[in-house]
């Protein structure tokens, strides 16, 4: 057995930003083989802001934990006269149970649940006023029933028990980061179908209202997967009704292989998350 940490940090207006720097760390954590996370949250709140938000954002926090099982083992709270917007800062730790380790005859990538999901959430906390000038209400709801999906611990549990061995999240940066880091950590290339990534019409249509770019855009919960069969990977996990697409596969060069119907293209350093500029848009 051996420990395992990990630490994320989530910002915005949003008294709820706590939540995704949660889902990160405990869906990080899962991915390690922990079962039973613990978490310590900081939480910072601009000077000017009134001291009822920390109540707001600790009760939250609490409220989240107990809902899923994890062991909160305490919060921290302060004014800052620094930032300009909340910071959660996450820790987790917790006993590895399943090694999280890559097996050399395994060479499919799956990824789970849809990019940018993440991103599109918390956009529509920080810029709902402004979306609501664009879309629907009921848009608006359709977007938010989507927020469970940012917590991935049963899906990396179906995974760790069909033998699994490697399992990333996609997170900041989203999926063209989550593909840059996982070549590294292997030593490898791979080959993705670009076409074949998922993508909520949602995400598609936010993103195209603030021009950003979904696939740069943060994704807490999806997992990328590196599987022997990723067909049959994505079918079991279709049985417990988690979305999920083989993609690709590792290759043995260091090629990072993008293909786009009968186009290629070799995938750049990552580039900044897209998320930024929504805040940058609000001159902070």
């Amino acid at each position: 057995m051996e420990m395992k940490m990990q630490t994320a940090v989530a910002y915005g207006q949003s008294k709820e930003v706590g939540i995704y720097a949660l889902a990160s760390v405990v869906n990080a954590l899962a991915a390690d083989g922990v079962k039973e996370p613990k978490v310590q949250v900081r939480i910072m709140i601009p000077s000017y802001a009134y001291k009822s938000r920390i109540h707001t954002m600790e009760k939250i926090m609490k409220k989240a934990c107990e809902g899923r099982g994890i062991e909160l083992q305490g919060i921290t709270s302060e004014r800052n006269n620094v930032i300009t917007q909340s910071m959660v800062v996450m820790t987790g730790c917790g006993v590895c149970t399943e090694a999280n380790e890559y097996k050399a005859e395994a060479n499919d990538i799956v990824l789970t649940k849809w990019i940018g999901m993440e991103g599109m959430l918390r956009i529509l906390e920080e810029k709902e006023a402004e979306l609501k000038t664009r879309f629907s209400t009921s848009f608006l709801k359709q977007i938010s029933s989507y927020k469970s999906q940012i917590f991935a611990q049963k899906e990396i549990e179906i995974a760790h028990k069909n033998d699994v061995k490697y399992i990333s999240q996609v997170g900041e940066g989203g999926v063209f980061a989550g593909l840059w880091n996982l070549a590294k950590e292997m030593g490898r290339g791979f080959e993705v179908d670009l076409k074949k990534i998922p993508v909520l019409q949602e995400t598609v249509e936010v993103c195209e209202f603030f021009r950003l770019n979904p696939y740069q855009l943060t994704s807490a919960g999806t997992m990328l997967m590196i599987a022997e069969d990723g067909e049959r990977l994505v079918e079991m996990l279709a049985e417990q009704g988690i979305e999920a697409v083989f993609v690709g596969k590792l290759t043995d060069n260091n090629d990072k292989v993008l293909k786009n119907g009968e186009e290629l293209r070799y995938l750049d350093r990552p580039a900044p998350d897209e998320i930024m500029k929504v805040f940058e848009v609000s001159g902070f």
